[in-house]
């Protein structure tokens, strides 16, 4: 006797029915208390579909509010805050041209009161390695007229001299270099002597020695002021050197002095190269 057609499914498909309710009915039964496993692997899978969705909608959202809700006031406050930048560079420009011309106008008051040499003004570009400006570059060179063995000075005195001509660069040898050898003469007393650096890294001041001087000579003072000679034409007379901060009381080893320069020798900016003698 044949079976009739789809009577064998029928089975399958109340099995699938069955299965579809007892699953419903196990979701149902968990109330509102714990989820079940059914729910948390159901969970799982979807969750960080839509925090991801949420995220992006969120930052849709935000980009739009932003774009159409930018007023005037906005734009106002922005152009203001640009205008504020612009002015506080320009404040800060100003006061620095202002310190750099007191620098210029004090450098030209110390040269006239020399004997008005001829000179030329400029600025330190670079300088060697270490706080100390023992050699320095400024940006003058043949183009200004600058040679070799011209003295430099700033609104302090004698600073040092040049020792490498460029096209529009010179480089300058400072007095408190080592090899420096200058002749001076104390101020006060008129007694002739020389003066040279020393070579001490770790000194967290400069100094110089003052030797040479005359036997015969005792009284020299701490806070005597010491200025160039004349003697040997390269620096011209009468430029301040420093000050005598120590008097040796032996003079065994032929230093008489230690001389602080009267150059403030960590921070060089502005300087004058003597090109020509003053009248003094």
């Amino acid at each position: 006797m044949k079976k009739k057609k789809g009577s064998g499914s029928k089975p399958l498909i109340v099995t699938v029915v069955a299965v579809v309710l007892l699953a419903v009915l196990i979701i149902a039964s968990a109330g509102k208390g714990t989820a079940h496993w059914f729910e948390n692997i159901i969970g799982s899978v979807f969750t960080p579909v839509q925090n991801f969705a949420a995220r992006s909608s969120n930052a849709i959202a935000d980009f739009f509010s932003d774009l159409f809700n930018t007023t005037d006031a906005d734009e106002e406050n922005a152009r203001l805050r640009s205008e504020l930048a612009k002015y506080n560079q320009l404040q800060t420009d100003l006061e620095e041209e202002k310190r750099e011309n007191e620098r210029l106008r004090a450098l030209l008051n110390y040269s006239s009161s020399i004997g008005e040499p001829e000179g030329v003004t400029a600025q330190v570009v670079a300088k060697s390695t270490g706080v100390w400006f023992d050699v320095f570059t400024i940006n003058a060179g043949r183009n200004k007229g600058i040679d070799a063995d011209m003295p430099v000075i700033t609104s302090s005195g004698l600073v040092g001299v040049v020792t490498e001509v460029g096209a529009t660069w010179s480089k300058v040898t400072g007095i408190i270099d080592p090899t420096m050898s200058i002749p001076i003469m104390v101020e006060r007393t008129r007694d002739g002597c020389m003066l040279r650096g020393v070579l001490d890294t770790t000194a967290n001041t400069k100094k110089m020695e003052l030797y040479y001087l005359p036997s015969d000579r005792t009284d020299l003072i701490p806070g005597d002021v010491v200025v160039t000679s004349g003697i040997g034409g390269v620096y011209p007379k009468g430029i301040r050197v420093g000050t005598v901060t120590e008097v040796m009381t032996s003079a065994g080893s032929g230093v008489n002095a230690i001389v602080t320069p009267a150059a403030d020798f960590l921070h060089l900016e502005e300087v004058m190269v003597i090109t020509g003698a003053g009248q003094g």
